[in-house]
């Protein structure tokens, strides 16, 4: 190809470049006009101005520039997010120096200046949100407290000491007492650590959940032990109060009899029983707590419940009985397989019969919103726990929807109060802030860093949380956009602007009911465009649900989600979940983000050295 050839072609695609860039700036300029009442004032302008640009940039489809800019050795485009103009700017003078016009070089050295002050700005706004990056990693760490947390310093201590930048209070659970007790002892462990921790408080938000269903009588189910103990222990309790089939402080669960006979026992009786599914057990006297309460342990599993009568065995005679006392109602629950039908009500309290396993035309469950049924049609999908349990309307009545069970995740699934309810093809939506919302802004108004807004769907969410802020004192509040809607995916350049443009602002790609309303076959590609679009913002973003999830609550991880730890790694702060192995979940994730940074940061590989041949 003869010198003329190559220059003429060099021209076009500089000529094709120019006129990209000019698109570009026609529309930042037309973008930024509908976000200027928001910006007036404002220091976020020149990050919102490379977000409109950013968009305008990404309507065009450039893939064969980036073949010919690659093929020449020039950056591709392809990792312009942070500073798009001056990206495209300085790919056109590095190809005008090519062609020999002089005035591009010092162009490519003025343009770089101005790259490297745009790139600085996301890691400055993610400092100011989510705290400073750590010595050995820029990708933070939060992790879900579990109730615990409220009780116990060292639940705190030990999550710090492993490496917790960030705590979150799910206000989705629990109440303002145990909130306030968490966040206090965050502060505390945090002050006498040295360790610097950030608090969110996540809002409960408009999340469509089933409705309280009736309480069943109580139980008290032990499995065979497995911890090496060989002993499953409770007490007998003899002060008249209903025993707890299942404590949630860890303490040994108590099971109610009749004081006179408790006083009887001694260290070393044996009593004997057929529990509640019919096997006998033999249980042993160990100890005494209290007047009032006895210690006793079994080798076996048990199943306990009132009416169940305990019988004393003494040496060479058998000693008096006694029956056990009511416990605690248990929450109710509904057990659905596939094939099942349920029943969905949202106009009345859902009693004991109509959530029977028997009734031969199915269980109800109810969402307490009005407009609910309405908006079914046959054939759309109602989707239970966050896709555990999917199922299709068959039939739509006055009062109900027939709903058919089509998959679950496992045989059979529980289904109980609070889990939520997508409806991923119908136009239902939960219904703004609620009281249950507000009680927890009151909260965090005066004991949070960050406040994460669910379900956010559009920039009048995020208005409406500042305002709710602003009247309760919190102007330096953070704010967390939780993008787990359809409508939070198109809206989320609004959505940003009006966050970020006032206050300390992040998001959270809140992957479980976002994977439910999109479709899961669409949830890969839609957390990438994501990323990119906020790091174009210059706002940090959280990668949250599920991550390690099997680590967690299991102690094994999979192939999977180690693979998914290892991409999360580009986003400025990682979320784990509570469970009964986060210690090894957060050693497991620091220790694949410290080997993944020195591969990869956001969407440009890094070229260490490689070791392994």
């Amino acid at each position: 190809m003869s010198q003329a050839v190559v220059s003429l072609h060099l021209r076009r695609l500089y000529q094709r470049l120019e006129s990209l860039g000019i698109d570009v700036r026609r529309g930042e300029r037309d973008r930024l006009a509908t976000w200027r009442p928001r910006l007036v004032g404002s220091s976020y302008v020149g990050s919102a101005a490379n977000l409109a640009a950013y968009l305008a940039f990404r309507h065009h489809d450039i893939r064969d520039i980036q073949d010919e800019l690659a093929v020449l050795g020039l950056s591709s485009l392809g990792r312009t997010e942070a500073h798009v103009r001056a990206g495209i700017a300085a790919v056109q003078a590095s190809l005008g120096a090519v062609l020999g016009d002089a005035a591009s070089l010092a162009r490519v050295e003025r343009i770089g200046r101005l790259r490297e002050a745009q790139a600085l700005r996301l890691p400055e706004r993610a400092a100011v949100l989510l705290g400073p990056e750590r010595p050995d990693r820029r990708t933070r760490v939060m992790v879900t407290l579990p109730e615990e947390a409220a009780t116990d310093a060292n639940v705190v201590r030990d999550l710090l000491e492993r490496g917790m930048d960030l705590a979150r209070i799910n206000a989705a659970h629990d109440g303002p007492d145990t909130w306030r007790a968490m966040a206090r002892q965050v502060r505390s462990a945090s002050s006498q650590s040295g360790r610097p921790c950030r608090i969110l408080l996540d809002l409960p938000g408009p999340k469509l959940r089933i409705a309280p269903l009736p309480s069943k009588p109580g139980r008290l189910r032990l499995r065979s032990p497995r911890d090496g103990s060989g002993l499953n222990v409770f007490l007998l309790d003899g002060s008249g109060e209903p025993g707890t089939p299942r404590p949630l402080d860890g303490s040994e669960p108590r099971v109610a009899v009749d004081p006179a006979w408790l006083a009887h026992l001694d260290i070393g009786d044996r009593i004997e029983c057929v529990d509640a599914r019919a096997r006998p057990r033999i249980l042993r006297v160990d100890a005494r707590s209290s007047a009032h309460t006895v210690l006793v342990s079994t080798r076996r599993g048990i199943a306990l419940a009132e009416g169940i009568e305990l019988r004393l065995l003494r040496k060479h005679k058998e000693g008096a009985s006694v029956t056990i006392g009511p416990f605690e109602p248990a929450p109710g629950s509904i057990t659905v397989r596939v094939g099942d039908v349920l029943r969905l009500v949202a106009d009345r309290p859902v009693t004991r019969s109509d959530v029977g396993d028997r009734d031969p035309d199915g269980p109800w469950i109810a969402c307490i919103q009005a407009g609910v049924l309405e908006a079914l049609q046959v054939g759309r999908e109602v989707v239970v726990d966050d896709g555990h349990v999917v199922t299709r309307v068959e039939a739509i009545a006055a009062n109900e929807a027939r709903l058919r069970v089509m998959t679950t995740r496992r045989p059979e699934e529980r289904l109980r109060a609070d889990q939520g309810l997508n409806f991923p093809d119908s136009p239902i939506r939960g219904q703004g802030f609620g009281a249950d919302d507000l009680i927890a802004l009151d909260v965090a108004a005066d004991t949070a860093d960050i406040v994460g807004l669910s379900f956010a769907q559009g920039p009048e969410d995020v208005d409406r949380l500042i305002k709710e802020l602003d009247a309760r004192g919190a102007h330096d509040t953070g704010v967390i956009a939780k993008i787990e809607t359809q409508s939070g995916i198109e809206r989320l350049p609004d959505i940003i602007v009006a966050g970020a443009a006032r206050r300390p602002f992040g998001v959270m790609i809140a992957r479980g009911d976002l994977a439910v309303e999109i479709g899961y076959e669409r949830l890969a590609e839609m957390q990438e465009e994501v990323m990119w679009l906020c790091e174009a913002a210059h706002v940090p973003v959280i990668w949250a649900t599920q991550v390690l999830e099997s680590l967690v609550k299991t102690g094994i991880p999979t192939r999977a989600e180690l693979t998914d730890a290892a991409m999360a790694q580009r986003a400025e702060c990682v979320m784990l979940n509570k469970g009964p192995h986060i210690l090894e979940g957060i050693d497991t994730l620091i220790d694949v983000i410290c080997r993944m940074q020195a591969h990869q940061s956001k969407k440009t590989s890094r070229l260490r050295a490689l070791g392994s041949w």
